[in-house]
């Protein structure tokens, strides 16, 4: 999902809450705000705030899902318990990034976030290219006894990693891979979910494609993979943000420009 804004940077919650009717009224089960590609990194914590605020207030008849990942574990969990005294249904925690974690830090990490929350559902996020931590199988099957810890995104795409992690959580935690590249491969392994990228520009198309990955329909569910990644292949380092945006709004959606210093995407690419 992402985050709304306006020509002069200023917050577009009015979008926001056009964007969320529009979600309920495609047929999404959920969605997850704040992630690397909704620029969790772009608010204040007054704005953090306000989004979550508004975002739930809004959301009718879908899940709502917050990104709370943070520099420090103390923030996380502060982030964490808003979103939950606020009445969202997860949040999505990555790992602190400025500093790579040790293997029991990333551990610790979870564990104390995990254990500051009564009711709500906490996501995983795995993106070691973003947080410079990769969550091994073997780390999982530590977090997997964490009793909060329901569901991972998983956005490593190494093919060997992520056989080995579907594999095997997928009959004790939710598994969304984080996008519309890996869900085939993922959805045979066991796979019950997504967190879709292009879903904002192509919600009846992501649909489609994630009913046939659960139907098993092969015949479809290949020809939706293949059209899917060749849209992949414009996405860069450099530009998810900018690209999640101009998708956004060529499906009608509000999005706006990426926040400074980042810049919209390239009118070619757009094009």
């Amino acid at each position: 999902m992402p985050l709304v804004i306006g020509p002069n940077q200023e917050l577009d919650l009015d979008g926001l809450k056009s964007n969320i009717e529009a979600y309920e009224e495609a047929g999404f089960q959920g969605y997850v705000a704040f992630g690397c590609m909704g620029e969790f990194y772009a608010t204040s914590d007054e704005e953090f705030r306000k989004i979550i605020d508004v975002a739930v207030d809004a959301t009718k008849k879908i899940a709502c899902v917050f990104g709370t990942t943070f520099h420090n574990t103390g923030e996380c969990i502060k982030r964490t318990k808003y979103a939950e005294d606020a009445g969202a249904d997860g949040v999505m925690v990555g790992l602190p990034y400025l500093i790579p974690c040790t293997f029991e830090a990333a551990y610790e990490h979870y564990r104390q976030v995990n254990d500051a929350v009564d009711d709500i559902q906490i996501m995983a996020y795995n993106n070691p290219s973003s947080f410079r931590f990769n969550i091994t199988p073997e780390l999982w099957d530590k977090l997997v006894e964490l009793d909060r810890i329901k569901a991972v995104k998983e956005s490593n795409g190494d093919v060997v990693h992520r056989t080995r992690v579907v594999s095997r959580i997928a009959k004790r935690i939710n598994v969304f891979p984080g996008g519309e590249n890996w869900l085939l491969g993922d959805a045979l392994l066991g796979a019950n979910g997504i967190v879709s990228v292009v879903g904002p520009g192509t919600p009846k198309a992501t649909l489609a494609f994630f009913d046939a990955c659960m139907k098993r329909d092969l015949n479809r569910a290949i020809s939706f993979h293949m059209k899917f990644s060749e849209l992949f292949g414009d996405v860069t380092a450099d530009n998810e943000v900018a690209w999640l945006k101009a998708c956004a709004e060529i499906g009608g959606l509000k999005a706006g420009p990426p926040r400074a210093p980042y810049a919209p995407i390239d009118p070619q690419l757009r094009k």
